[in-house]
């Protein structure tokens, strides 16, 4: 069970970072031909979009896993699932060619309204493709998923390199891409599009049904978790939305792309989700369910302990690799604080199983604007003081926050048999390590890796001990 596990969250891995891998690879490119300035816009903008894809979707897609788990609905789920999103995406779509001026005026894109239009149309492609792709995670089909994934991914990348360096400017100045900052923007329209090519024989499958009663069920389910997901949206890029307003667009730019290298930890995270959610749905009635909750709650501290090492202890070396400008190194200090936070987030995450197998979503949605509120709030009034810094540190408090209330929250009402001590000691064992490596050590190639060998190690000694103990 636990390698199948292992292996579908790898291919689920490669599926979700591969392509994002790519996209780190371009970083000295953007970096190279687009100033500070506009990658503070190009930063802006993605966050835009994440919030839009949040309301477009409007957390069907784990109703979806919810409700397919009944074999006698899970055709009327499928169907009237797509048909939802895909009203509310085309709605969506309208609206925003509609009044483009009044939103360009608003988020001070005048100059450039188009770039509006670009992510409005990224935005309705990936709705359309979410069912399709939801489909094939609950398949068991991860290899199919990851393929189109990476097909996307590298589709888009080629085009981005061809409009650098193939197409002469001139064309591309005639078909209205003046700035080159609006070269990704193109390219992702286009490879959003080639997934819906790509998912054509699953879409193909969608028949026009739409089952009213059990839209209302789905939604009552997934309301709560939509509102989650713009929470957590909130924690993940309220940031980047509101620096460009509060600082200046060059230290905005500079913490925006310093936080993509901090976003490898992000990817593991996502990885780990994509691959664990249907799981956990699928082991909820069976009777050690909370066992392995709490197993692999340990493996999962474990394993992120380790990356939260490697990460900070090789900082030196990766913040070279993947940012080539150093006038982007001045925000290199928030790196490890966003490390840490997500890995708050990942274990937060798994604690929130209880209230998703008991259909109690409306407590994610409670913990998750407890989070979202202290992002807001420390933001708003902390920028003015310390800068992006405080951007960085309410990422952590609002995470560490969220992680903690969901733990003796979720104990007092699904009690789940967590090996908390020693989990609580992998992580301070981790972060120990990570802080020794980076603050007092100097960031030292050597004494970094040193620390993360020590960890290993360790971990090594204490589980290996552990499986005796369990054996006997």
């Amino acid at each position: 069970m636990y390698k199948k596990l292992l292996s579908e969250t790898v291919i689920y891995g490669i599926g979700s970072i591969l392509p994002r891998l790519i996209n780190f690879a371009l970083i000295p490119l953007y970096t190279d031909k687009i100033d500070t300035e506009e990658f503070a816009m190009f930063a802006q903008l993605y966050a835009l979009v994440a919030f839009v894809n949040i309301v477009l979707t409007c957390g069907f897609e784990t109703a979806y896993f919810r409700y397919s788990a009944d074999k006698n609905l899970s055709g009327k789920v499928f169907h009237t699932s797509f048909w939802f999103v895909f009203v509310n995406a085309l709605v969506f779509l309208i609206g925003m060619h509609i009044f483009n001026v009044p939103i360009a005026k608003l988020f001070d894109y005048q100059n450039h309204p188009e770039y509006l239009n670009y992510f409005a149309w990224v935005a309705f492609f990936d709705a359309i493709c979410m069912v399709p792709f939801a489909f094939l995670r609950f398949t068991n089909k991860p290899i199919k998923y990851s393929a189109i994934k990476v097909f996307q991914g590298v589709f888009q990348t080629l085009i981005i390199l061809a409009f650098f360096y193939l197409v002469p400017e001139n064309i591309l100045q005639k078909i209205g891409l003046t700035e080159k900052v609006s070269y990704p923007f193109v390219a992702n329209v286009i490879a959003a599009f080639s997934g819906i090519l790509l998912l054509s024989p699953i879409l193909k499958q969608v028949r026009f049904y739409f089952n009213w009663d059990l839209f209302k069920t789905m939604f009552r389910y997934a309301f709560p978790i939509m509102l989650a997901g713009l929470a957590f949206t909130t924690n993940e890029n309220l940031d980047k939305l509101v620096l460009r307003g509060m600082i200046s667009d060059e230290e905005a730019g500079a913490y925006a792309g310093c936080y993509k290298i901090a976003t490898l930890m992000i990817l593991m995270v996502t990885a780990y989700r994509l691959g664990i959610e249907p799981f956990f749905f699928k082991k909820a009635q069976e009777e050690n369910a909370k066992k392995t909750y709490a197993d692999i709650m340990l493996y999962f501290v474990i394993f992120c302990g380790f990356a939260v090492v490697a990460l900070i202890g090789n900082l030196s070396w990766i913040k070279s690799l993947l940012i080539r400008n150093e006038e982007y190194w001045v925000a290199i200090k928030i790196v490890p604080i966003i490390v840490i936070a997500n890995f708050f987030f990942g274990i937060y995450y798994n604690l929130s199983t209880w209230y998703k197998v008991t259909d109690k979503t409306y407590v994610g949605t409670v913990v998750s604007w407890i989070g979202a509120g202290l992002t807001i709030v420390l933001n708003l009034i902390l920028i003015p003081i310390i800068g992006f810094m405080a951007s960085a540190w309410a990422t952590l408090i609002a995470y560490g926050s969220m992680m903690v209330i969901s733990y003796f929250w979720g104990q007092k009402s699904y009690k789940i048999p967590y090996k908390s001590r020693k989990i609580l000691f992998y992580m301070i064992l981790s972060i120990g390590l990570g802080i020794l490596a980076y603050n007092v050590l100097d960031n030292n190639f050597w004494v970094g890796n040193l620390c993360v060998m020590i960890y290993i190690a360790l971990a090594i000694f204490i589980e290996k001990s552990s499986l005796k103990l369990e054996k006997k």
